[in-house]
This record gives structure tokens, sequence and C-alpha cells, in this order.
């Protein structure tokens, strides 16, 4: 007996969709029946590769039915209206990071869905990969004792002149915004990941964010945990990297750099990015692109093996663990309420009041 395919329509096509599309490639139990993408000549191109439907406007890729999940991967601003509009025609929902720009919005968004009987679920992929997840499993096991500290720092480029920000259409001008890999875009997930490591809540939130359309700051955040531990996070695209030569390692997977460029598996990566976990009794550094993780108790660190998909195969990774919630109609792994509760702590950085999205 065959095997039933997972029915998916994609919705947005930029970079990201790309890197989940590389990945699903390695998947059988997936069927792509419809793309969207508001350039016709992506949405036909990739409709081809697929043997797939293409269409400009979502509302009548929604219309063609038959789905078993709908992926929506458009920039931020547009995910509440899109979302809505899935949940309004029946279909499962996944959403890319972050849930949404406003906490209205996520709010919205859950609710939407939660009315329609529909599961919502949040791409915060970075738990799928296998440093990240081996990570969590050390930590959870005890290894490292009491965590008190978990940091990531993002700092290089090409300086002012090379400084791109993500454009209005992702993050609206004048709210919480930058470039690729600032506070807003790549900082939402290491909000979810440090507090999946901590299994605590976040009680106070201090920081500086970039706003859309500003000039280039430095950004950062500190997070305090109920339990005590803290969360860092340090960011900067529009300076120069002052890591050395021999600073580096060989990739073991693809990733986005600094710079928002591709890292390639196999070859000599001179900035890998990182996170670090310090507990009471050892302490962690997770290479979570490069696909390496080394641990210290004591004695100096060892690298620790890893199984699984490194990225981009992690989206793959991803998308079964939704298909199985769709088969066995359970609770996602992630739901809506994990982007919502990301996003609730993201905004404090900015002053914005989570019921309200004003500025308090």
């Amino acid at each position: 007996m065959t095997e039933k395919k997972l029915a998916i329509g994609i919705i947005g096509l930029g970079g990201v969709a790309q890197a989940h599309l590389q990945a699903f490639d390695s998947l059988q139990g997936v069927n792509i029946v419809a793309v969207c993408d508001v350039r016709a000549c992506v949405s036909k191109a990739i409709a081809n590769t697929y043997r797939a439907q293409a269409f400009t406007d979502y509302t009548k890729l929604l219309a063609v039915g038959g789905f078993d999940l709908v992926m929506v991967l458009t920039p931020a601003s547009t995910h509440r209206a899109i979302v809505e509009a899935v949940a309004s025609a029946g279909f499962h929902v996944f959403c890319e990071k972050p849930l949404a720009v406003t906490f209205e919005d996520g709010h919205a968004m859950v609710k939407a869905c939660r009315e329609a009987s529909v599961k919502l679920f949040y791409g915060s992929c970075y738990r799928y990969l296998p440093a990240v997840k081996k990570a969590h499993d050390i930590i959870k096991a005890g290894t490292l004792g009491d965590i008190q500290l978990m940091t990531e720092q993002v700092i290089g480029g090409s300086g002012l002149a090379g400084y791109q920000q993500l454009p209005a259409v992702h993050y609206p001008e004048g709210g919480p915004g930058g470039p690729g890999m600032g506070i807003v875009d790549h900082g939402i997930h290491l909000i979810d990941v440090f507090s999946w490591f901590a299994q605590s809540e976040i009680i106070e939130v201090r920081g500086k964010g970039q706003i859309s359309g500003a000039p280039a700051t430095s950004e950062f955040m500190a997070m305090e945990f109920a339990n005590g531990a803290m969360g860092h996070l340090l960011y900067n695209a529009a300076t120069f990297s002052t890591v050395l030569p021999k600073e580096g390692m060989f990739s073991g997977g693809e990733g986005w750099q600094a710079d928002c460029s591709i890292a390639q598996p196999g070859l000599w990566e001179p900035e890998p990015g990182s996170m670090s976990v310090y507990g009471t009794a050892g302490s962690l550094r997770i290479f979570h692109y490069t696909n390496a993780l080394f641990l210290n108790t004591g004695d100096g660190p060892r690298q620790i093996a890893l199984t699984g998909r490194p990225a981009f195969g992690h989206f793959a990774t991803q998308l079964e663990d939704c298909a199985a919630a769709i088969a066995d109609d359970t609770e996602p792994s992630i739901t809506g309420e994990v982007g919502v509760e990301a996003l609730r702590v993201l905004l404090q950085v900015y002053g914005l009041s989570e019921n309200q999205g004003q500025r308090v």
C-alpha cells in the first residue's frame, strides 16, 4: 500500500523558501501541489521544477484546495493577512519566523487558527539543527548543572558602506527591523532557543534594537530568566570582523554568515557562528550551522558526535515533524504561541507594549 504524500502549498519563494525546497528534495513523502510568489517568473520556474501549479495571488492558490499544509514563507509584515486567509480556508499552516511584526498581529494569527480548528506551526527551525538539539539533550540531562549564562554575538560585515537592512516589505520603516543577522530577523531564533534551553520564563528584558530605515547601530539584548539564568545577544553588521585567520573551521553544513551570504559544507568557514551555554558543572560551544558541538566539564573542551541533518537539511527534519503532527492529529511541537512569546520578548527591547503595540 502506497503511503499518502503530504500535499503542500507554498506562499513566498524568496531566499528562505529556496533553502526549504532544497531540503524537501530529500523527502519522499512530500508533494508540492502549488506555489505562489508575486514575481510571476519565479513562481512559474519553481512550479515547472515540481510539476506544481503557479500563482501570483495567494487567494487563488488557496482556492485550489486539497492541501494538508500551507507554508507561509513571505516577509514578516505580510504574515497575519496570509495566515488568517489560510486558516479561513481550513488548511493547517506553517509560518516562518518572526511570526509577525506586532504582538497584536501574532495573537490574532493564533486566535484565527484556533477558531478555525487548524494547526499553526511556528518556524523556529534552530531547534532542528543537530548541534542545537544535542545541546538541549545535554542540558536536559543535567550535565551542565544549573544554567547561568547563554550568549551569542554576530559582529562583522563589510563596513558601513556594505551594510544593508532588510527592506520595508519585511519590516516597515520606523519600527523594529534591521539586517538579516540583526536582533529582529536573527535574534528571534535565539530568544526561543535560550528559552528552550533554560526551561524558564523570561522575566526581564533590556536592550537596544535597530529601527527599520534608521542609520546602523549596535544592538544588544539581555534576558533574565525566572530561574536566575541570563541570556545575552550582541549584534553589529556594519563593521569588520576581528576574527584571526586560524580561528575558523571547516563547515559541516550550510548557513547564513554575518553578511548574509551562505556558507558551503566542506569549505573553510573563517568565522563560524556559534552560541555558548555556561552552567555550574560545565559549558557548551554550539556551532549551529557548521554543525559542531564542544562540551567542557572541567577537563577541557571535547567534541561531541552529532547525528541528523545539518543545515539546510534541518528544514526537512522540521517538515517531517509537522507531517507527523498532522498524521497523528497531535499538537505541533512548536506552536504559534511559542512564536507569540518570542515576539513579546523581542518587542520589549523596543519599549513596546504587548497589548497595544505602542511604546510604553
